[in-house]
């Protein structure tokens, strides 16, 4: 399809969405150095300065061994580029000629330390231009919590839970109290004595249903006790999701895009009360899902680094969200949802906002003079570049149940050793469409929202800057050529179906598909798999055909 045409078709937000791109693929050709970029830095080797080279990994960190892609997305094509060059092991030689694959690359890192990565072009007037990236691979055993026994995701294991009938009878009385009991526990076998048993959530648990989404409380009786290092166990009952398959890919999309995100795996849990005569009841698969905590900070982002500020996000209706917007220097001004404050300060008593206050301050309480001078000050307060692979996974899956459409369901942590803050990935089983939105749903949203939230400073002003649209494009594209598309996740979905198949028959029946008060049924597990690969067909089309036309990037089969 021509430019023209692709103008000429579609609704009013197509229209703007493609020239919001022409726009700064016109301001990347003519400008000719960038003022900065959040992890791209342009470096021109002669006097002629025309060329503009860009470098972007995905993903940018991870435990080896880790495998990284690498594109030159953004590169300028106007200079007619005739050779792309990577130095992907940070040696200071460009050893990987890349210009047949249009300087997509991927390189294996198996030695754990930080990467600066580097990316040569040469124009067809012989100048060249070198852009870098970074990459931190961190090795297995820094880690406080063995993620790939625990988060085994290539099986499905039993957990039981064993409490008194009063106790049960009290944790059912009213689901959305989530009164916490005492409980034992066997965990892929191994005996846990004395933990805290809940219900888990907010909407989920107001919805009818007897397979409620549920938190293990480690030491919650017992100080200091510990399951392989984790405190607590979550396990999400999925609703609303017949596939099971939303919240478990879109948690991999998050890690592969560099965000930091939980580890997944699915696990089947039972329910045993323990002084009646009945056998235990089997209430189903569930996915079980790393919580974000100290040790996943420290995991994250180093040992010395995990005493910052852990900030969840909450939201709920019109009672207020947590926007990112800024209200004033006093905490009590802020939204709260619930009665609560919207910014649910985690794992401290230390109760000073100083921080989160000042990042909304930055945000949306200061009058910049130019989209460029936003961004530089953001900078100073907060890690851009991981909230546009946020980003980018969010658009290109259709999940709406996150900021900036709700102001909900996520984490923002204040991290002591850059002095900014970094965005976590949270709750993800509202993902391929499920709160709505459809194939053709614009990657630069203008306007309403889907969800409540109606002013989302964070993401309106930062789809403003020109360089962090080319950064969100490039992250968009690399995600759809290496894992947000048919094949990929077609591979992924029906490996996972057919794993959990089996387990869903199993005892008296998952209770999302079995009894009086089944929410799905078998027939709808099956068939949602091939609905979810067909969305993701359609989605990963109409995005790369935006890619394309844009004339961000050489698509090499095209040209053949």
């Amino acid at each position: 399809m021509s430019i023209k045409g692709f103008f000429q078709e579609g609704k009013w937000l197509r229209h703007f969405e493609s020239a919001a791109i022409g726009l700064f693929l016109a301001a990347s050709i003519f400008v000719l150095v960038p003022t900065f970029a959040s992890t791209e830095d342009t470096v021109p080797v002669d006097s002629d300065i025309s060329i503009q080279a860009f470098a972007y990994a995905m993903p940018d960190n991870g435990w080896a061994p880790l495998t990284v892609y690498f594109s030159a997305f953004g590169t300028d094509a106007a200079a007619s580029i005739t050779r792309y060059e990577w130095d992907l092991d940070g040696n200071g030689l460009f050893e990987t000629d890349a210009t047949a694959n249009g300087g997509y690359a991927s390189y294996t890192y198996t030695k754990p330390r930080d990467y600066t990565i580097s990316l040569r072009v040469t124009g067809k007037n012989g100048n060249t231009s070198i852009a870098q990236t970074s990459v931190n691979v961190r090795h297995p055993a820094s880690s406080s919590v063995d993620y790939w026994t625990i988060f085994d995701d290539s099986r499905i294991r039993r957990v039981d839970i064993k409490l008194t009938k009063q106790n049960w009878d009290s944790m059912w009385a009213d689901p959305g109290e989530k009164l916490m009991v005492p409980a034992d526990a066997v965990v892929f076998g191994r005996r846990i004595q004395n933990a805290g048993l809940s219900t888990k959530g907010n909407s989920t648990l107001w919805f009818p249903g007897d397979k409620k989404p549920l938190k293990l409380d480690i030491n919650a009786y017992i100080p200091e006790q510990e399951y392989k290092n984790l405190k607590m166990l979550l396990f999400h009952n999925n609703f609303g999701d017949p596939s099971m398959l939303r919240e478990k890919l879109s948690y991999d999309l998050m890690r592969f895009a560099g965000v930091a995100a939980g580890h997944v795996a699915y696990a089947e849990v039972w329910l045993d009360v323990v002084d009646d005569e009945d056998p235990p009841t089997y209430a189903g698969v569930y996915t079980m899902v790393e919580r974000p905590d100290r040790k996943f900070l420290a995991n994250r982002f180093g040992r010395e680094n995990d005493g910052g500020s852990l900030y969840k996000a909450d939201a709920w209706f019109e009672e207020g969200a947590a926007d990112l917007a800024y209200y004033g220097e006093d905490i009590q001004y802020y939204p709260k949802p619930r009665g609560e404050i919207a910014y649910r300060l985690m794992y401290t008593d230390d109760y000073d906002y100083n921080d989160i206050i000042h990042l909304c301050q930055t945000i949306d309480g200061v009058e910049y003079d130019n989209p460029e001078e936003f961004a530089a000050a953001l900078e100073e307060v907060f890690h851009v570049d991981s909230f546009l692979r946020y980003l980018a996974v969010i658009f290109t899956t259709l999940n709406f149940d996150q900021y900036p459409d709700t102001g909900n369901n996520y984490y923002i942590y204040s991290n002591p050793g850059t002095g900014k803050f970094e965005w976590i990935a949270w709750d993800m089983n509202n993902s391929w469409g499920n709160f709505g939105g459809g194939t053709d749903y614009p990657l630069f949203r203008t306007g309403p929202s889907i969800g409540p939230l109606q002013y989302a400073p964070l993401y309106e002003k930062i789809i403003e800057v020109e360089d962090y649209r080319r950064d969100y494009l490039a992250y968009v594209d690399l995600l759809l050529r290496h894992r947000y598309n048919e094949k990929y996740i077609g591979e992924q979905a029906w490996k996972f179906h057919a794993m959990i198949r089996p387990h869903l028959e199993k005892g008296n029946g998952d209770q999302m598909y079995f009894g009086d008060n089944a929410q799905s049924s078998l027939e709808e597990f099956d068939s949602s798999v091939e609905a979810l690969i067909d969305l993701t067909r359609e989605r990963s089309n109409y995005i790369s055909e935006i890619i394309i036309n844009s004339n961000q990037i050489t698509d090499m089969d095209k040209e053949e």
